[in-house]
């Protein structure tokens, strides 16, 4: 599955939002934070009866999905959305 600009945008804005201090953060540490949180995801919903252990476990079952140039792209439809 191929991860939308426009799911990323949103994601990133929810993420400025919640910690506003990592709105400075380059698009590599957004990166590899959506990343992160996109395994966990996955295998929460791929083992949901794990305990968050156990899921600690499985994330290595998942690669990375979502690139740097990515990241860019929806970084650089956040910016234009807030220069409206």
């Amino acid at each position: 599955m191929d991860v939308s600009i426009e799911r990323l945008a949103g994601q990133l804005r929810y993420l400025f939002e919640d910690d506003p201090g990592l709105r400075g953060a380059s698009a590599e540490q957004l990166c590899e934070r959506l990343n992160h949180d996109d395994r966990f995801a996955r295998a929460r919903e791929k083992y949901p009866l794990r305990s968050d252990n156990e899921i600690k476990d499985k994330v290595t079952e998942f690669d990375a999905r979502i690139t740097v140039s990515d990241i860019r792209q929806a970084l650089s439809q956040v910016d234009a959305e807030a220069g409206d």
